[in-house]
């Protein structure tokens, strides 16, 4: 191959490993870039539906969710439990539901608030940023107005349960 041709376009003998460095330098950062946006962007997603399930749960008391005829505790981990199964509450997903002591009126009357909490641990799916997201608690309170005299109670002002 004559000089002219290499100048033209072509590569020469000695360019031929040029790429393959290149792409030896740049391949990690690219693939790091691509596990963080996966990673933080899944961490992102369970912080929305965390979220979700917290509004979720204030409409669920606020309304005095009763699909069977529970009662008191009983009735609390069934609006547990549906918060769960709607939200697909994963291992860890905790879900608090309390009436504040102190408000004037019977517990659980109309007017009175509720407080809903949703908490999940984060997590790493590549466990490329392990040591960033493990460890850390996503939640969310929602604090609403009960609209209907609830029938649920909760044992020492407050209900948790960890859905399964």
């Amino acid at each position: 191959m004559s000089r002219a041709t290499r100048r033209a376009g072509g590569t020469g003998s000695s360019e031929r490993g040029a790429v393959l460095v290149e792409m030896a330098l740049v391949a990690p950062v690219l693939i790091l870039l691509l596990l963080g946006i996966v990673d933080f962007g899944w961490a992102f997603s369970e912080n929305l539906d965390v979220r979700h399930g917290a509004r979720e749960a204030s409409r669920l008391v606020a309304v005095n969710y009763r699909p069977n005829p529970n009662a008191g505790t009983a009735q609390a981990d069934d609006i547990i439990a549906e918060v769960c199964r709607r939200i697909d509450g994963g291992t860890g997903t905790t879900i608090t539901l309390q009436i504040p002591s102190g408000q004037p009126g019977a517990v659980g009357s109309v007017g009175q608030y509720a407080t809903v909490t949703v908490a999940r641990p984060a997590a790493s799916l590549s466990g490329l940023f392990g040591p960033v997201l493990n460890g850390k608690s996503l939640s969310s309170s929602v604090e609403t107005r009960i609209e209907v005299t609830s029938t649920w109670t909760t044992d020492n002002s407050a209900r948790s349960t960890s859905c399964a």
